[in-house]
């Protein structure tokens, strides 16, 4: 994986505020040098937000050598900005229908995405998010441009086959 490549396009801002020693809410850091990678299948990844564990605590920062790839975390929770590459012509491939014990919430920033599942597909567009909570599911980008969005995931606890 590719961290530090000049043709992925320019770093997202990522803002983070905490408290200083007066007790005020303060900007702590203001960066553009994200954990950044293009995965094999073009889409580019920016980590936001990783969180190790669960509830957050006021001082952790994310580590940038903890996680950096397509896989959910098993543990915590991250916050990641993708782009998908325009349509090509494998874009009407098989579906590649996958799931992970996870909760994924999925806003859309630009373009539009089709989300395939094992019964129906549903197209998101901008400001539009979806919730796959362990879903079986694909996704692909069927538009002649980029698609861009953000990708937040927890791991789910184990449950006794409850489906709602």
């Amino acid at each position: 994986m590719q961290r530090d490549n000049t043709a992925l396009p320019p770093f997202a801002r990522r803002v983070i505020v905490g408290v200083n020693d007066a007790a005020a809410s303060t900007v702590i850091a203001d960066e553009r040098d994200l954990p950044r990678t293009r995965l094999p299948n073009g889409i580019i990844l920016q980590e936001l937000w990783q969180q190790r564990g669960i509830p957050a605590k006021p001082h952790d920062r994310p580590d940038p050598k903890w996680t950096l790839g397509p896989a959910a975390p098993t543990r915590g929770a991250v916050v990641r900005i993708l782009t998908m590459p325009a349509a090509s012509g494998n874009s009407l491939a098989k579906p590649d229908l996958h799931t992970d014990p996870s909760l994924h919430v999925i806003t859309m920033l630009d373009g539009e995405l089709i989300f395939l599942l094992e019964d129906g597909e549903v197209a998101l567009g901008v400001g539009d998010s979806i919730v796959l909570r362990g879903s079986m599911h694909d996704l692909r980008n069927e538009l002649p441009r980029p698609a861009t969005f953000v990708y937040t995931s927890f791991p789910l606890a184990e449950s006794s086959s409850e489906h709602q």
